[in-house]
């Protein structure tokens, strides 16, 4: 199982980073449909944070239908194809942070599109 990952320092509540972190994972084909998560109290212990955080992330994952709970076993990734809003926002981080490296390369804006450009034309070369 691959925990999620968790910044003590940022400002963002833990319970949003593990939704976060359990959202991407999922969108990145890093967890199976039907996998199921660590029992709340694994989950803490493993990230040394309080129960009741990971039972609010679990929560909330579970009225997103992100995941769904089984009396008596526990919690599962849910098997529904989420909708492609997750892969968007994952794309959108890396874009972002390409965009970033750029900048501070002081690539101009066209050089950046051809970049683009030019993965794209390899990754439809390589699906062929």
């Amino acid at each position: 199982m691959v925990y999620p990952e968790i910044n003590y320092q940022s400002g963002v509540p833990l319970y949003q980073q593990l939704k976060r972190s359990f959202q991407r994972m999922a969108a990145l084909g890093l967890m199976d449909p039907d996998q199921q998560l660590p029992s709340v109290r694994q989950m803490a212990a493993e990230l040394g944070i309080n129960p009741n955080t990971v039972q609010k992330a679990y929560r909330e994952m579970e009225q997103e239908g992100l995941i769904y709970a089984v009396p008596g076993r526990g919690n599962f990734l849910s098997g529904q194809k989420q909708d492609q809003t997750l892969e968007k926002e994952e794309i959108r981080r890396s874009f972002r942070h390409a965009a970033q490296v750029a900048w501070v390369a002081g690539l101009a804006p066209e050089t950046l599109h051809q970049i683009l450009d030019s993965c794209l034309e390899e990754q439809r070369e390589s699906s062929e």
